[in-house]
């Protein structure tokens, strides 16, 4: 989804971030303005929850400015380089934080009147550790989301094909590799319905916490379980039943809305596009469950917000993200508008996450992504080397199934050397980032 923008698209995009903020004291209103800035579908799970907002802080007026994400952050970017045009609170995508986390141009939360290091205990800490600075002495945004990784499926195309459609019989299924190919054989019609949009994003979730690297920078490819991983991707590509595209392209969206897909991959907020974007007529039709393979519960994605240090409305913008992301009501509105499991552990004892969901068949999504979230309560390391790891692992990987290479040692090992000759620039600024923080010791 992340698109490349012209110099034009970038200035247009900086316009649109910061063209609505009001600098004034509001008039004789009273009332001041912040502009919010990020991408569908977080404008939708903030204006659920702005009653809630408006109710507590009666003066603070919220203005929302979206665009596709790619070419939002690129916008923040130059908007934070240039000191002028970026938002109030800033939307940064779990991806690009560690592209942030050492930015002086976003609000230190931590000391007064902020005080967010109050919440840490609040928070599961897998996200709330991506904040801080390398040296860990400044904290630069509260985290909103998780996305627990989970198996979307139609159930009723399950039982089309003589399969179970329940999610615990379905999850008994595929918990082993040759689980998941007896499933993408049944549901397969030749080059008209396959399980997956592409294969390799079942491979991809023994990274999706995205721990590339340790404290030293090495890259950690071996996983336990990934070269049988590889074997089944080898016979799911070999056998066309994956349909071979980006699971966010065009024709992967169209299929999954007419069955033509049966399944994906990803985190509990697809759920959300599933009733907004892609099946918005799916109601009934798709069930969650458990990854294959008996994978280990992960994450992808999740967001944080954040308080450009240009803004002229810092604690306003504070008190928006305060409410939003750090209050139970905040968090809870949200996540029931738009399936953005919340990163606020206290959040999870509302009653909403033993209630049933309709679009899945009166299945209890909640419940299930609380079990899962439980156990991501571990940090992990990050890099600014972790997007690009992935999207080359990913094309990697793709080419090597393509070209018909069948041997999962050599796969991996191609990976590998994809990934460390597209991340060999990135590495040193990484390593240099560090050294400026002091806590670079090789």
């Amino acid at each position: 989804m992340r698109k490349a923008l012209t110099l034009l698209g970038i200035a247009l995009c900086i316009t649109a971030l910061g063209c609505a903020k009001k600098e004034g004291s509001g008039g004789a209103s009273g009332k001041v303005t912040i502009v919010v800035g990020g991408w569908p579908s977080g404008d939708g799970g903030f204006k659920a929850a702005l009653a809630g907002f408006n109710e507590r802080y009666p003066h603070i007026n919220v203005e929302f400015e979206f665009t596709e994400t790619g070419a939002y952050h690129q916008a923040l970017q130059t908007a934070l380089a240039a000191g002028q045009g970026a938002p109030d609170v800033a939307m940064i995508e779990g991806a690009y934080i560690a592209q942030y986390r050492d930015s002086t141009a976003l609000l230190d939360l931590l000391p007064a009147p902020y005080n967010a290091g109050r919440y840490q205990n609040d928070f599961v800490n897998l996200k709330w550790d991506q904040a801080y600075s390398s040296d860990r002495k400044r904290f630069i945004a509260v985290p909103w989301d998780l996305g627990p990784t989970c198996y979307f499926y139609r159930g009723d195309i399950f039982e089309e094909a003589g399969l179970p459609s329940d999610p615990e019989e379905v999850a008994k299924k595929i918990s082993a590799w040759d689980g998941i190919l007896d499933v993408a054989r049944k549901v397969n019609i030749p080059n008209k319905r396959w399980l997956l949009p592409d294969a390799v994003t079942i491979y991809q979730e023994f990274f999706m916490n995205r721990d590339f690297y340790d404290k030293q920078l090495n890259l950690m490819m071996d996983r336990p379980g990934d070269e049988d991983c590889l074997r089944m991707l080898v016979t799911m590509r070999g056998e066309k039943l994956d349909m071979s595209v980006n699971m966010w392209a065009a024709e992967a969206y169209a299929a999954l809305g007419t069955g033509a897909l049966v399944s994906v991959v990803t985190g509990a907020w697809y759920g959300g596009f599933l009733k907004s974007d892609i099946d918005p007529n799916g109601a009934g039709h798709w069930r969650v469950t458990l990854l294959p393979g008996n994978l280990p519960f992960s994450n992808v994605g999740g967001s944080f917000c954040a308080v450009p240090a240009q803004s002229k409305r810092k604690e306003e913008a504070w008190a928006f993200i305060e409410y939003m992301l750090a209050s139970r009501k905040g968090q809870n509105d949200i996540f029931s508008a738009v399936d953005y499991f919340p990163a606020l552990k206290t959040a999870w004892e509302d009653p909403i996450y033993e209630e049933s969901d309709p679009y899945f068949g009166g299945q209890k999504t909640r419940a299930l992504w609380k079990r899962m979230a439980a156990e991501l309560d571990k940090p992990v390391y990050t890099t600014i080397m972790d997007t690009t790891a992935e999207d080359v692992m990913n094309r990697s990987v793709n080419a090597s199934l393509d070209q018909g290479i069948t041997d999962p040692g050599a796969i991996k090992k191609q990976a590998v050397s994809d990934i460390e000759t597209a991340t060999a620039e990135l590495k040193r600024q990484q390593i240099q980032m560090l050294r400026d923080a002091g806590v670079w010791n090789n």
